[in-house]
């Protein structure tokens, strides 16, 4: 056995050049063929945009789109299976049949075309039915909910669906609990409902990697995290330590309950210092201890900056982390909704995942620029993304050089989508839709500039990607 490591030069022949979508956000028919309500749908109403009953109206125009990535070249395709389309009230007895069909169409079309399915079983649509019933995720019986929910999907599509995804930024969820459907005017109180639904999701995630693991063995199932990257604002142990608190309780915790199978010490710390405890049953240690991720999914976008600010109300849930506020690095070119351009911030949050899983293989789920754009006679010249595709990419192959053991890129988004709080403006996709805020239009889709960029760099396996462009 040799001491050193063999070094990879390239994107492995293998790889999975993909992209991303989740189904209420592309799909629209929130309330055709028999789909029930979800949280997500309620929110949407909710909002001063448009709502998911349209959307892009990918569900019924799935034979286009999927053209559309056979050319594009694609090998994996990242998307979700709405609950409420397969059981309308999250728990009902039968599946919804025409739902379950737009799924088998899917699929099939997919790889018919030579792509890859990674499905998402859940990706913030909790059938809102189980809100009602028992206030989901806050209680027990969700658990059992999704994990037959899940059982469903494995013995439906586990013969053509080789990776699967848990749960879609679980901490997010968490820190945001209105987006599962959590509400309550004591801040107390809807905090330990809170940690209490995060208990949940872990104990019933654990219980679905045994699930698949037990169904599909040739199988690999991971969750779909949502990765912060923290550089410290004034070069002091104090923001350093602010900025590594926020990157544990918002990523690094369900990496380590995940991979590891057991709750880490800085998160149980600060249950026992504010009064909470978690509603552990003595059986559940044996899930934990055996429902391990066989990878890790990163939705990763950016580095961060934050600073403490007493008089900042933070976005997060009370209690969690407070008084701190995102500083914009005045060097680096941000979104109009304040994310980051810093390629090499992937390379470097790529090496640290990395060091505390080694060899753990890793999958991008989420990566991606966003714009409000317009059609040019016919065109979308989105260079910036151009750019952001290219250098990111680089950073990857960095990565894998170091490496990293990197298994798919999947970029958000395949198509321009309802976006959760920007309706339509904030536009991700290499395809563009066009559409409004307030008006459908025809929904005719349009090939950007990055769709041809990202055509040429499958075609090459990324050998054609240029030494990144921003000077960082």
């Amino acid at each position: 056995m040799s001491v050193l490591n063999r070094l990879n030069k390239d994107f492995p022949d293998n790889f999975l050049w993909g992209a991303s979508t989740s189904a209420f956000q592309v799909e629209g028919a929130s309330a055709e063929d028999g789909k029930g309500l979800s949280v997500a749908d309620i929110r949407s109403m909710d909002s001063d945009f448009l709502d998911t009953s349209v959307s892009v109206d990918h569900y019924h125009h799935v034979e286009e789109d999927v053209a559309l990535m056979k050319e594009l070249g694609l090998k994996s395709y990242r998307f979700s299976i709405s609950w409420t389309r397969i059981f309308p009230n999250g728990n009902d007895q039968q599946p919804n049949a025409e739902g379950l069909a737009f799924y088998h169409r899917l699929i099939t079309l997919l790889k018919k075309s030579g792509i890859e399915p990674i499905v998402t079983i859940f990706h913030f649509d909790l059938p809102q039915a189980l809100v009602e019933q028992y206030n989901g995720w806050a209680d027990r019986r969700c658990v059992d909910d999704y994990v037959r929910y899940a059982k469903f999907l494995f013995d439906e599509f586990g013969d053509v669906v080789n990776y699967w995804l848990t749960i879609n930024e679980h901490s997010l969820l968490v820190n945001v609990p209105s987006m599962i459907g959590l509400k309550d005017n004591d801040p107390k109180k809807l905090r330990e409902m809170a940690e209490h639904a995060n208990y949940h999701m872990f104990l019933a995630q654990a219980k679905v990697f045994n699930l698949c693991h037990e169904l599909l063995p040739a199988a690999m199932i991971g969750p779909a995290v949502s990765y912060m990257t923290n550089l410290s604002y004034d070069h002091k142990s104090s923001d350093a330590l602010l900025g590594k608190s926020l990157e544990d309780m918002v990523s690094f915790i369900t990496m380590d309950v995940a991979v590891r199978g057991e709750f880490p010490t800085y998160y149980t710390r600060k249950l026992v210092e504010d009064g909470i405890s978690l509603p552990i049953q003595p059986e559940d240690e044996k899930d934990f201890e055996t429902g391990r991720a066989d990878f890790l999914g990163l939705n990763w976008y950016c580095t961060s900056i934050f600073r403490h600010n007493k008089q900042a109300s933070s976005k997060m849930l009370a209690g969690v982390v407070d008084q701190i506020e995102r500083y914009e690095d005045p060097a680096l070119q941000h979104t109009e909704w304040g994310f980051s351009f810093d390629p090499l911030g992937m390379r470097y949050a790529l090496q640290r995942v990395h060091d505390r899983f080694p060899h753990l293989p890793l999958m991008i789920t989420e990566c991606g620029w966003s714009e409000k754009e317009q059609l040019e006679d016919g065109r979308i010249h989105d260079s910036t993304r151009v750019r952001f595709l290219n250098d990111h990419i680089y950073q990857i192959r960095e990565a894998i050089r170091d490496g990293v053991n990197v298994i798919s890129f999947n970029p958000w988004s395949f198509i321009d989508l309802l976006s959760v709080n920007d309706g339509i403006d904030k536009r991700y996709g290499l395809v563009y839709v066009d559409r409004d805020n307030f008006s459908e239009k025809e929904l005719k889709r349009y090939k950007k500039d990055s769709f041809y960029f990202y055509q040429s760099v499958i075609q090459h396996n990324g050998r054609n990607i240029e030494k990144e462009r921003t000077g960082n």
